[in-house]
């Protein structure tokens, strides 16, 4: 059975701002993409976020408030309820006595009516939930699903990336021609998944599939995405040639010149297409945010443009090549060794 992403939407940050760090009580300026007004989310506004999202994304799917009993919600994060303890802790409030992400699963149980899967898997969380959503409508256990990612600030994180000395100082971020650090965001994303296409942008997902790399934590071997990226074309039945694009990790880490090395050697035909420089590697909910990215350009047709020097105009950068009809491989690697990808057929680009 075909599954297809129907509608996607996002909340991300607009423009790169600032985030302070205070590791050893040391104050650094550091560049961060940032989406809410307030520092700390509390649990009760991101719930009003997550439920602002939903209602978009049915909107645009065409779907009822009333089907969601039906229609099952798989959620990915990191941040869990992270935000919320520090929001608590700041404001003299008790914590909370649990501190999952079943916490926030189970009150979109209630508030809906419906089954709702978490996932935490490090920065593949909302990409895993999106292939298991997938896997869901193949085997034909519901007709339609809803893909949550959502990332917000909390000190916990920034300062824990901050301490390995990841994060990026530089003014601008872009990942493969300057690959300076990581730039972390925030956001939240939703797709809509249903067993069929009901709208001219509606992307089909082929090939999708999963890996554990078991050489190192905390990097991407090269062994597991060349092994990742065979797996996703041969269940999707298709050549490295027929893939007019790729939109790729790219986190602006040490592992970026590998993932460039491997997608030269595997992949020589296909453009490039980033969406980090846009809207930050947003951990947890890349997954959803990154693949909203990409939907919304074949809505609109067009990709933003990207501020590439003019000696780095060699790469094969999506902004040379307008987007076209065909095959779009998007891949996700997280810590722990987990990662996932598939591959989009927009049904129709606009102006495509």
């Amino acid at each position: 059975m075909s599954v297809y992403l129907t509608a996607a939407t996002s909340t991300v940050a607009k423009t790169l701002s600032k985030q302070t760090a205070l590791m050893l009580d040391q104050t650094v300026e550091l560049p961060y993409f940032r989406a809410c007004e307030q520092p700390l989310v509390s649990l009760p506004e991101l719930y009003r976020l997550i439920e602002a999202q939903i209602e978009q994304t049915l909107l645009k799917a065409g779907w009822s408030l009333n089907e969601l009993n039906n229609v099952p919600i798989l959620l990915g994060s990191t941040a869990y309820v992270i935000a919320d303890c520090e929001y608590r802790k700041a404001n003299g409030q008790p914590l909370p006595t649990q501190h999952s992400l079943s916490v926030i699963a189970d009150y979109l149980q209630m508030r809906y009516g419906t089954q709702v899967f978490s996932f935490a898997t490090s920065c593949t969380s909302s990409a895993q939930a999106v292939a298991y959503a997938a896997k869901m409508l193949e085997n034909g256990l519901y007709n339609k699903a809803l893909v949550i990612g959502f990332e917000m600030f909390n000190r916990l994180t920034f300062e824990h990336f901050h301490a390995m000395n990841l994060l990026s100082q530089a003014e601008s971020y872009t990942p493969f021609s300057a690959p300076n650090g990581i730039v972390l965001g925030e956001g939240i994303a939703c797709l809509a998944l249903e067993n069929q296409a009901n709208s001219d942008t509606s992307c089909e997902l082929l090939g999708i599939s999963g890996l554990t790399d078991k050489q190192n934590l905390t990097n991407n071997s090269e062994d597991a995405l060349r092994e990742l990226i065979d797996r996703i074309l041969s269940h999707a039945g298709l050549s490295a040639k027929q893939i007019c694009a790729v939109k790729v990790h790219a986190v602006g880490g040490n592992s970026d010149e590998m993932e460039i090395r491997v997608l030269r050697e595997m992949l020589p035909y296909s453009t490039w297409i980033l969406a980090k420089p846009f809207v930050g590697h947003t951990l947890g909910a890349s997954g959803a945010i990154e693949t909203a990215f990409l939907f919304n350009a074949f809505e609109q047709g067009e990709l933003p443009a990207l501020n590439w020097q003019p000696h780095n105009e060699a790469l094969p950068l999506a902004q040379y090549n307008p987007l076209t009809e065909g095959y779009y491989l998007n891949y996700f690697l997280g810590f722990g060794g987990s990662s996932a990808g598939w591959i989009l057929k927009p049904q129709k680009i606009k102006n495509g």
